[in-house]
């Protein structure tokens, strides 16, 4: 008998451990960082259809980013943001604007669990090329994957540390006028993400 009640106030005990855990994780999220998008490799995506050598150069391109969520805990394990964000891209610059969609999985419903995310949305390039260039820009595309880890400070707020891949495709429209550069219409962006957010619960 006294084992059976011992083994029943473990599990209470277990049971209101594990909801002052998951209480960070309910209602509407909101979190606000910075990424480091290193290691950029710039290419195009049809480089057969234009005549010479094309190629860029490893140094000096990466980017730094701005993002702002908002979104909300489906359950202690999921959440939906909605974000937006400015990115700069250094060498063969551009500077976007990401609008995405993200999901975010945790492994554990405990606090300072480790996660999954996943995002994809559309970005609009604001960058003009050399002066001789004409026209606008369009909108390109957007997704990455990041895995990291959450470290709370509270149940209201905390840190998500990550690493991931992010890509970027930046369209443009353009007229070129003379014959001094040669007009690529599309550019991929692949980087390394390292990134910090600070979130509010």
């Amino acid at each position: 008998m006294k084992t059976l009640l011992l083994f029943v106030a473990l599990l209470f005990a277990v049971s209101i451990h594990g909801q002052e855990n998951t209480s960070h994780r309910k209602g509407l999220t909101f979190k606000i960082g910075t990424r480091y998008l290193g290691w950029t490799e710039v290419s195009i995506p049809n480089p057969d259809e234009y005549e010479g050598a094309i190629s860029f150069s490893d140094d000096g391109q990466y980017g730094k980013s701005l993002r702002v969520y908002a979104g909300y805990f489906a359950s202690p394990k999921l959440s939906l943001n909605l974000g937006f964000g400015l990115d700069r891209y250094e060498g063969y610059g551009a500077n976007t604007a990401p609008l995405v969609v993200q999901g975010n999985y945790y492994f554990s419903s405990n606090k300072n669990s480790f996660f999954a995310s996943a995002e994809v949305g559309t970005q609009i390039v604001f960058a003009k090329g050399p002066d001789d260039y004409t026209g606008s820009t369009e909108a390109g595309h957007v997704y990455a994957l990041t895995l990291g880890k959450e470290v709370t400070f509270s149940d209201k707020t905390g840190l998500k540390i990550y690493i991931g891949y992010n890509f970027q495709q930046s369209r443009y429209d353009r007229n070129n006028e003379n014959n001094n550069y040669i007009y690529l219409e599309e550019f991929n962006r692949k980087s390394l993400i390292l990134g910090v957010d600070f979130v509010i619960f």
